[in-house]
């Protein structure tokens, strides 16, 4: 069964607030529920907390989908990066989310609009056999809370490439998924269509 959620960038923007700065959540969550969506991801408009969130979403039909969380598992191992997130695990869990969407951010550049995309991060093979352990580690410690971890590839980031792909799902276990987004692999330079016949099987989001 494939249920279909959003998330709410297509109203508003975390990254630079002022783009859709003026729409309301209340507009957001009644357009999502009106063309049909099932879920919404967390955005910067949300309730913080579990409750007062799953109450949000139900109010138009909704459900909590998840919501981003950035890893820095190149500067810290699995067990201290999990340290970091319980947090933002107890509320995605709590608000009734069943994956955690999950981006390296070490270095990124996508949040800078100083920065050129060239300037992203490009890992090296020792920094790679560093951060694939260590996100498969953590993916199997996020499964204690009852969540799928998934991967976001993503522009600017170092994992953008159709090659960077294909490494990090070479070299991560099954406990890592990931989040195919058709949009970035494209962009990325790749094809979304072998990359989702590719790794059918481990597609989480």
């Amino acid at each position: 069964m494939i249920r279909i959620g959003a998330n709410p960038i297509c109203w508003s923007n975390d990254d630079m607030i002022e783009i859709g700065g003026n729409i309301s959540l209340e507009q957001c969550l009644s357009e999502a529920r009106d063309i049909g969506l099932e879920g919404m991801e967390k955005g910067n408009k949300f309730p913080t907390t579990a409750p007062a969130l799953r109450a949000k979403l139900a109010e138009y039909g909704l459900v909590f989908v998840s919501g981003w969380y950035s890893t820095f598992l190149l500067e810290r191992d699995a067990e201290a990066e999990f340290a970091a997130a319980e947090a933002e695990l107890k509320l995605r869990r709590d608000a009734g989310a069943q994956v955690l969407v999950t981006c390296e951010c070490t270095r990124t550049v996508h949040g800078d609009k100083s920065a050129p995309l060239s300037k992203r991060p490009v890992l090296t093979d020792a920094e790679w056999a560093i951060f694939l352990p260590r996100m498969t580690r953590f993916a199997e410690l996020v499964k204690r809370f009852g969540l799928q971890l998934v991967y976001h590839h993503h522009m600017g980031t170092v994992v953008q490439t159709p090659a960077e792909v294909d490494r990090f799902m070479a070299g991560t276990g099954p406990a890592v998924k990931l989040l195919l987004d058709t949009g970035h692999i494209t962009w990325g330079g790749g094809d979304a269509v072998r990359v989702a016949k590719t790794y059918a099987d481990r597609i989480g989001h």
